[in-house]
C-alpha cells in the first residue's frame, strides 16, 4: 500500500484536526457554526477581484495552445438550431409517471449549449458566438427551475415558486454561468452579467447561506451528506462564488464552509478508500472533489490545500486498485458493468499524488464540453507543476488488491494473457451508498469479456430512490450471483451483511471465505459460507472454484445463480449428448466453462439448471440472463460447487433450457 504524505501548512493542519473532531459528532452539529476566524485567514489569500479559474479569453496564448478539437464546428451547428424548450408539461412528467429521462435529456442539451458556445468563443475569439450564447443565458435565467424534477421534492415546489434550494443540476449550471462570465468578462453585455449574478444569488447563494447559518435542514441536507451530492454541489457552489462574488471576505466564507462540510463526504468511503457507489460515481463524486480542491488551491495561491486532507490518498487509489485486468474494472452498485475511471482525472492524480511515471501527461488534457473540467484540467494546475515521479504508477500488487474494511477482494493473473481468468468478490452490507442487495456477489473476467458479473444498475425512475427500490430484480439479490434460500432473497439493511472470515494468499493460489448467513436474516440458516479458490499456476491456465456450504435446520431448498450478458450453452459429449454438469458462457473462441455439482445430505445430486431474463431496464442497455443452479429437494446440509476454467476446445449445442434434459 502507498504511504503518501502531503505538505500541509501548520494552520491548515490545526483546522483539519478541529474539523475531523467535529465529524465524530452528529453532522447536524456542523451547521450554524461560526468559522469567521478561518474566513478571515482565507480572505487574506484571495485576490481583490473574482478569480478566473483557468484562463480568460484575453489570454490568447493559453487558449490557442489547447489540443485540436471540433468545438467551433459543433457550436456552428448548435447555434443554427432552436434552444430546447423546457416546458411545464415536460418538467412535471416525472410527477405523473416517474419518467426522469425526457426532461433530463432536454435540460442537458440546453445547458450543454451554454458551455459549448462559451468554449467555441474562447477558442475562436471572433465574437460570432456571443449573441447565441447570450440568448441561451437569457433562456436559462428564464427557466422556472434549474433542478431536475426528480430532486424537486414536495411536488415541484421550486418550479411553482414555493421555495428555493440546490441540487446537482442547479449547482452545475451556477458554476457554468460563473465560468462563462469569468472566461469572457466584458465581452458579455452588462445586462447579461447582471442577470447571471442576480439568478445565481437567488437560486444558489441565498439558499446555501441560509442553510449553513440557520442549521442544515429541509432540502439542502446534502451540505453534510456522506455521498456524491456533497462534493458535486459544493464544487458548483464554490466555483460560482469564486467567479461571481466581488467581496474577498464573502468568497472566503464559501471556501471555509466547504472546508468544514467536506468532512462527512469522506465518511462515504471506507477508511481504506472503497467507494461503495461504484466507479461511475467515483468519477462523479471524487472527481468533483478534485475540481473543488484545485479551484480553491489556485484561488488561494496554494495556501488552502484540500488535497492535504488525510483521507484523500486512499480515496484517490480506489480506481487504480479496482482495475482487474487491462482497462477492465470491477463494477458494483448503481454502475454500468463497463464503467471505467475518468482518464483525465487519473492523469491529473498521477502527478498530483506523485504516483510515478506511466507515460501520462496531465497537461493539455483532452477538452470536453464542461467548463469546470476545462478550467481545471486543460491549463497549468497544481499537478502540472509537479515533475513525474519515477517508477510504476501506482505501485500496486500484480496479484491482488483488497479493501479490507469493505470486504472487497480483486484477484488477478499477472500475465493478463488470453488464457488468464481474473475475479472479484464482495462481502460488505446491504445498506451501502447506491446499495444493491449483493453480499457474496462476484465477477469473472476473461479476455476482455465478463462471463459472470453484477449486471449493474437500472435506468433511474421514480421507483429507484423510493421505498420500492428493491422491487427491481436488478437491485435486489435475485439480480446478482448469490443464492435464494427457501425461496427467500437477501434483506435490506446494515445488519444484513457478510464478512471475509478466512483468507490465504500466495503467488500461485488465493483462498478466501465469506460468511454471509446474516445477509438473509433467516433463523433456519445455521451456516452459509462461500469459499473462493483462485489458482494461478505458472505453467497452466488458471481456474476459479466457488463453493457454497450451507446448513439448514429444518431442511430447505437452495438455489444459486450466475448473471451474464453473454450467450450460454450446455457442453456436449463426444457423441453429441449433453454433458450433465458443464455450461459454456461466452462467444466462440472466448468461452468460459463452468462445471457445476452439488451434494445434499451427503449424496451427490445434479443441480437443475434454468435460465430466465431479468426483465428490467438496465443501464447496460440489455437484459441480463440469470442462470440458476438449484437443489430442489429439501436438505439440511448442502454443498454447491462451480469451477470456472478455460476449455481448450469445446463443442456445444444451443439448448436454451437445459433443465428440460433432466
Amino acid at each position: 500500500m502507498l504511504s503518501l504524505r502531503f505538505p500541509v501548512q501548520l494552520g491548515d493542519t490545526a483546522m483539519y484536526r478541529i474539523v475531523f473532531a467535529l465529524s465524530l459528532l452528529p453532522f447536524s452539529f456542523l451547521a450554524g457554526q461560526d468559522f469567521s476566524k478561518r474566513t478571515a485567514e482565507i480572505a487574506a489569500f484571495l485576490p481583490e477581484k473574482p478569480f478566473c479559474i483557468g484562463r480568460p479569453v484575453t489570454d490568447r496564448h493559453a487558449w490557442e495552445a489547447l489540443p485540436e478539437n471540433n468545438f467551433v464546428q459543433l457550436a456552428e451547428k448548435i447555434a443554427a438550431t432552436p434552444i430546447p424548450d423546457l416546458t411545464e408539461e415536460l418538467y412535471k412528467e416525472y410527477f405523473r409517471n416517474g419518467n426522469r429521462r425526457n426532461y433530463q435529456n432536454a435540460q442537458q442539451q440546453k445547458y450543454g449549449r451554454l458551455s459549448l458556445l462559451t468554449l467555441a468563443e474562447c477558442l475562436e475569439n471572433k465574437g460570432r458566438f456571443l449573441k447565441p450564447l447570450e440568448e441561451v443565458i437569457r433562456s436559462v435565467c428564464a427557466d422556472r427551475s434549474w433542478l431536475l424534477p426528480a430532486h424537486d421534492r414536495n411536488n415541484a415546489s421550486v418550479y411553482d415558486g414555493k421555495e428555493e434550494f440546490i441540487d446537482l443540476s442547479s449547482s452545475y449550471i451556477s458554476a457554468e454561468l460563473g465560468l462563462a462570465d469569468s472566461f469572457l468578462g466584458t465581452q458579455l453585455q452588462p445586462e447579461i452579467r447582471k442577470m447571471i449574478r442576480e439568478n445565481v444569488r437567488r437560486r444558489t447563494f441565498l439558499p446555501y447561506e441560509q442553510s449553513v447559518r440557520s442549521g442544515i435542514n429541509g432540502q439542502n441536507k446534502w451540505i453534510t451528506a456522506a455521498n456524491n451530492w456533497n462534493s458535486v454541489c459544493h464544487a458548483g457552489v464554490v466555483c460560482a462564488a469564486l467567479t461571481l462574488i466581488d467581496e474577498p471576505q464573502q468568497r472566503a466564507w464559501y471556501i471555509a464552509a466547504a472546508e468544514q462540510f467536506m468532512v462527512p463526504f469522506f465518511r462515504g468511503f471506507t477508511p481504506d478508500g472503497y467507494c461503495s457507489e461504484g466507479i461511475g460515481y467515483w468519477n462523479y463524486g471524487f472527481g468533483h472533489f478534485v475540481y473543488l480542491a484545485e479551484m480553491v488551491y489556485q484561488a488561494t495561491g496554494g495556501n488552502v490545500d484540500f488535497f492535504a486532507i488525510p483521507e484523500v490518498a486512499a480515496c484517490a487509489l480506489f480506481a487504480p486498485k479496482m482495475e482487474v485486468a487491462a482497462h477492465q474494472f470491477a463494477a458494483f452498485a448503481d454502475c454500468r458493468p463497463d464503467a471505467r475511471p475518468d482518464a483525465e482525472l487519473l492523469k491529473f492524480l498521477n502527478r498530483r499524488m506523485q504516483w510515478g511515471d506511466n507515460g501520462l501527461d496531465c497537461f493539455q488534457n483532452k477538452l470536453d464540453g464542461h467548463l469546470k473540467r476545462t478550467a481545471v484540467f486543460c491549463f497549468p494546475n497544481s499537478a502540472s507543476e509537479k515533475p513525474l515521479a519515477a517508477g510504476k504508477t501506482p505501485p500496486l500488487s500484480d496479484f491482488r488488491s483488497e479493501f479490507t474494511d469493505a470486504g472487497i477482494l480483486i484477484c488477478r493473473h499477472p500475465s493478463g494473457g488470453e488464457r488468464a481468468l481474473h475475479f472479484v468478490c464482495k462481502a460488505g452490507h446491504n445498506a451501502e451508498l447506491h446499495n444493491h442487495n449483493d453480499i457474496g456477489s462476484f465477477t469473472v473476467m476473461y479476455a476482455g469479456t465478463l462471463p459472470v458479473l453484477d449486471p449493474g444498475g437500472e435506468v433511474y425512475t421514480r421507483r429507484t430512490f423510493s421505498d420500492k427500490r428493491y422491487d427491481s430484480n436488478l437491485l435486489n439479490s435475485f439480480g446478482h450471483p448469490v443464492p435464494v434460500i427457501n425461496g427467500q432473497r437477501q434483506k435490506t439493511g446494515k445488519q444484513f451483511s457478510g464478512k471475509i472470515v478466512t483468507k490465504t494468499f500466495t503467488d500461485e493460489k488465493d483462498v478466501c471465505t465469506i460468511d454471509y448467513a446474516a445477509a438473509y436474516g433467516l433463523q433456519e440458516i445455521r451456516k452459509l459460507e462461500r469459499t473462493f479458490t483462485f489458482m494461478r499456476p505458472a505453467d497452466a491456465p488458471n481456474s476459479l472454484t466457488v463453493e457454497d456450504n450451507i446448513l439448514l435446520e429444518p431442511a430447505g431448498t437452495f438455489e444459486t445463480a450466475l448473471l451474464t450478458y453473454e450467450a450460454w450453452q450446455r457442453q456436449e459429449n463426444g457423441d453429441g449428448s449433453l454433458h450433465g454438469g458443464v455450461v459454456l458462457i461466452g462467444r466462440a473462441g472466448k468461452q468460459t466453462a463452468v462445471s457445476f455439482s452439488a451434494e445434499a445430505d451427503g449424496r451427490a445430486v445434479l443441480p437443475v439448471v434454468t435460465d430466465s431474463e431479468i426483465d428490467e431496464d438496465a443501464m447496460a442497455g440489455r437484459k441480463p440472463v440469470r442462470l440458476a443452479f438449484a437443489v430442489k429437494e429439501p436438505a439440511k446440509k448442502i454443498r454447491m460447487t462451480m469451477v470456472f476454467t478455460l476449455p481448450e476446445t469445446a463443442t456445444s449445442s444451443a439448448v436454451r433450457n437445459p433443465a428440460a434434459a433432466h
